[in-house]
């Protein structure tokens, strides 16, 4: 017994000297390692490989949202274009946020996104989420900026309100050319109560035969409306120099055309102080015509009037650099803006019949001291009729070298219609003056607030920019600007006491033009 239990424990020791030298398996736990550490980056290259995935598409996504939502052109809302983007991919879940800034000649949207991929692997190495973060931004700018400054003189501006408006419109002046890059902007001024008063220079830019020197304001008919542009070939009719307003004993003062210098229109300026003083040599009277101010303001910010300035430039009436504008909105980089303020609406325009537009009249005045005259042939001796004593004479009053006898446009000069027909037409001749009257004088009355939906229309259609001002207006005055105006967001029904305000909320949209390229 003794000896086997020798035996056995010698066998067992052998045994487990044998099992300790022995190497089989020893591999298998490193090998088991091994395997899971390929397993964990296989399954962490699966999970960045959905997250880039998933990155790039929402990356695309925002960067085309961005791009179509800051298009100048885009009329819908920004921000819906871009969640609509995100609504088509169905991923809108992960849209965090939609920033919009825009201003008169720029739009900048910026958005971004975020997702968490869910990652499969990464949770045993104890990362539950594993988030995808994108963002993008998109911005367009308009170079160059034009504006139409369109500013009524009626004869209801007087008093408080022009000098309510002079200071509101210089503030204009500053505030749009303060952040303006030089180069980049200008601004024309245009002057309206019955006429618009262009000044000889840029009356000669048209087939206008000139009838006096007087004024220089041109009859538009109703034909030409329907465009912004102004043929420079048609014949058009200078207005005549005449006050249809005052009575049968008045000397002509309130003339249909502002004669006044600082009522000319001022064209595509970059000098403030031209502009500002301008506005300050505003003189005011006469009746409405909206429509021929919107017209003349729609007509200097059509691409197609470059002749009209490179003819201005010859003369030394605008800027050589300028030689290109009006620019193209498209090609040239430009947004146009028309800003249209009146304080009434529009009313009658007159204009005098072709008998009376030109020629030697039949009616003398005194060089002493300026009494009126008459001639009518009457078959006898006393052909003359003398106004200061209401009877005929053999000769006018002074005398033949005492006397000159007139041309019509400066019978009108001195004298207004009314007085004519009644002092030096139906005293002497019989008959009710205002038949004498409407014989020389034609008006446009019923047409202009057709003419002027029409020319606002056209305006609008060309990518010009409408802001209405109606400044204390009547409320077919207020109606006639506010459809005029691109939108009811640019239409501002003002008073005296906020004008100023009126003119900065629009100026202020143009403080963005400190632009790049």
């Amino acid at each position: 017994m003794g000896k086997d239990r020798i035996r056995i424990a010698a066998r067992i020791t052998a045994a487990l000297r044998g099992f300790r030298r022995s190497e089989d398996g020893s591999l298998l736990p490193f090998g088991m390692m091994l395997l899971l550490l390929m397993l964990m980056v296989g399954g962490l290259a699966i999970d960045v490989m959905r997250h880039e995935q998933k990155r790039v598409t929402l990356q695309q996504t925002l960067d085309r949202s961005v791009l179509a939502a800051a298009g100048l052109n885009q009329s819908l809302d920004p921000e819906t274009v871009v969640r609509d983007y995100f609504d088509k991919v169905d991923l809108s879940q992960y849209l965090k946020s939609v920033t919009v800034e825009s201003g008169f000649n720029f739009r900048s949207v910026t958005a971004d996104a975020e997702a968490d991929t869910h990652p499969m692997f990464m949770q045993m190495m104890g990362v539950n989420s594993f988030d995808v973060a994108a963002d993008s931004g998109a911005e367009q700018r308009i170079n160059n900026v034009e504006v139409s400054l369109v500013l009524d003189i009626s004869g209801s501006m007087s008093g408080t309100r022009i000098n309510a408006l002079r200071p509101a419109a210089r503030s204009f002046i500053d505030t749009v050319f303060a952040n303006s890059e030089a180069g980049r902007t200008t601004v024309s001024i245009i002057p309206y109560n019955a006429q618009v008063n262009l000044g000889p220079d840029l009356m000669a830019q048209f087939n206008v035969p000139k009838l006096h020197d007087y004024s220089y304001c041109v009859e538009l008919p109703d034909d030409v409306f329907g465009t912004t542009t102004l043929s420079r070939t048609r014949s058009l009719v200078q207005n005549g120099h005449f006050d249809p307003f005052n009575g049968t004993s008045s000397t002509a003062q309130d003339y249909n055309c502002p004669p006044e210098t600082g009522n000319r229109i001022v064209m595509l300026s970059d000098n403030t102080t031209t502009l500002k003083d301008a506005i300050t040599n505003l003189q005011v009277g006469g009746n409405t015509s909206i429509d021929l101010g919107v017209k003349w303001g729609a007509l200097l910010l059509d691409p197609a009037t470059q002749a009209v300035t490179q003819g201005m430039i010859a003369r030394g009436k605008v800027a050589a650099q300028y030689a290109n504008r009006p620019l193209d909105i498209v090609s040239g980089n430009t947004i146009k803006v028309l800003v249209v303020m009146t304080d009434g609406e529009n009313t009658t325009e007159y204009k005098l019949t072709s008998n009376y537009r030109s020629g030697l009249s039949n009616i003398y005045r005194r060089n002493s001291n300026g009494r009126a005259s008459m001639y009518y042939n009457r078959s006898g001796s006393n052909d003359y009729y003398w106004v200061s004593d209401g009877s005929w004479h053999s000769s006018p009053e002074g005398g033949t070298s005492g006397a000159t006898q007139l041309t019509w446009p400066e019978v009108f000069r001195y004298w207004s219609v009314q007085y004519v027909a009644y002092q030096l037409m139906a005293r002497p001749l019989g008959g009710n003056y205002s038949t004498y009257y409407y014989d020389m004088v034609d008006y446009v009355s019923s047409t202009k607030n057709s003419r002027l939906q029409q020319v606002c229309t056209a305006a609008k259609n060309s990518g010009i920019i409408i802001y209405g001002i109606a400044f204390e207006a009547p409320s077919n005055g207020r109606a006639q600007i506010q459809a005029c105006a691109t939108s009811d967001a640019h239409y501002f029904a003002a008073t005296n006491l906020d004008i100023a305000s009126v003119f900065h909320s629009i100026a202020s949209q143009l403080s963005y033009l400190r632009l790049t390229q």
